[in-house]
């Protein structure tokens, strides 16, 4: 591996570093009653050490030498990647739209709510932290995709050259539409910002999360931790609680030792995804929607007219694609395996299983998400 790509990856350690620290002064934050110029000051050191990696960062995916080797997709990741960095440094953007991102600051703004007349002095500190999480999880997709785009996808799976060749046009696809969606975010209106800065670079990871894992033997494999991702549950419970019952029963067929347990999962999770899409985009209202003939076929809409009506509030062009190609990469897989064809169903295992597991519950998150724009 090129010295240029390694100096990225401890980079991209640096930041995790930065973020396991910070998330630990977070609980201590919470857990104690520390005074309000003790927690700016913290703080202040923090944001200091993440704008020394910001511009470090910067620096080094600029210069970066992008040789004969490397891979449109990976080029293309490199431009989303400094694009994101550039985001992170422009206090205008991330102070004012990128604030909510993630849950555990909301939490930690709570309990300052006692400094009520001082709370938009930690605000700033606290937004600009925000971002770097959201690059950290780019940055990590970088160079993860230096390794696996040296494998045949789904060499595990024993998959055929067709779906091979499937998996690889979906998440070139799919690759070109994060960098454009990330491109577009300067131009969006900032209440939007949010939603497509936590849930675009997740949506990514974890695509390549399932092909390193069909794709890579496990000392080849990078190790990547997939808890505390986004939870589902409680946007189920309030969007329709009778679907708490496929997801549950995919994460316990997990840990099944059913022969049928990789169809159980992969129809499982298939269908929440559909029950998901036609909750949010019904046909009644499609049909009050739109009347464009491209978007039905035999009178019942395409899958298509579902997603433009549900990110029909942010009139983004680039929102709408990369969510079109994030559902196709994401049912590539699944529904070749529900339909019994390419590849041979016994071969999954829990930790494949795993990961589509965790795919499909964040599409469907990403999907509820948008469609509560502006609600």
């Amino acid at each position: 591996m090129d010295e240029s790509y390694r100096e990225l990856e401890r980079a991209t350690r640096d930041i995790s570093r930065s973020m396991t620290a910070y998330t630990d002064m977070v609980r201590q934050i919470q857990l104690s009653s520390s005074a309000f110029t003790s927690i700016q000051e913290t703080l202040a050191k923090q944001l200091s050490f993440d704008q020394s990696l910001m511009r470090s960062t910067s620096s080094l995916l600029s210069e970066m030498k992008l040789n004969a080797l490397v891979t449109t997709n990976f080029s293309d990741l490199a431009n989303i990647n400094l694009g994101l960095t550039d985001l992170v440094s422009q206090a205008s953007i991330s102070n004012s739209a990128i604030s909510k991102v993630f849950a555990e600051h909301n939490v930690l703004r709570e309990s300052l709510a006692s400094f009520a007349s001082q709370k938009s002095a930690i605000s700033d500190l606290l937004s600009s932290l925000d971002t770097t999480r959201l690059l950290h999880t780019s940055l990590t997709s970088q160079y993860r995709l230096l390794d696996l785009e040296t494998h045949s996808f789904g060499k595990l799976l024993g998959a055929n050259t067709a779906l091979a060749n499937e998996l690889t046009s979906t998440f070139g696809k799919f690759t070109r539409s994060y960098r454009e969606v990330i491109e577009s975010i300067p131009t969006l209106p900032k209440i939007h910002i949010p939603t497509i800065a936590k849930y675009s670079p997740i949506e990514y990871s974890l695509e390549l999360e399932i092909l390193e894992r069909i794709s890579l033997d496990d000392e080849e494999a990078q190790e990547n931790n997939l808890e505390g991702l986004p939870d589902i549950d409680a946007a189920l419970v309030s969007f329709d609680d009778r679907l708490l019952a496929l997801i549950n029963g995919a994460r316990q067929a997990l840990s099944s030792e059913n022969p049928d347990r990789a169809r159980h999962v992969t129809t499982s999770v298939r269908e929440l995804f559909t029950q998901v899409l036609h909750g949010l985009a019904p046909d009644e209202e499609i049909k009050v929607w739109t009347s464009d003939k491209s978007h039905f076929h035999n009178n019942r809409p395409t899958r298509r007219a579902r997603l433009l009506y549900i990110c029909r509030r942010f009139s983004c062009d680039p929102l709408t694609k990369f969510v079109e190609d994030d559902v196709r990469a994401a049912l590539t897989l699944v529904d070749s395996l529900n339909a019994g064809t390419h590849v041979v169903e016994s071969k999954l295992t829990p930790f494949q299983l795993e990961a589509i597991v965790y795919r499909m519950e964040s599409l469907a998150l990403f999907l509820l998400k948008i469609s509560q724009e502006d609600k």
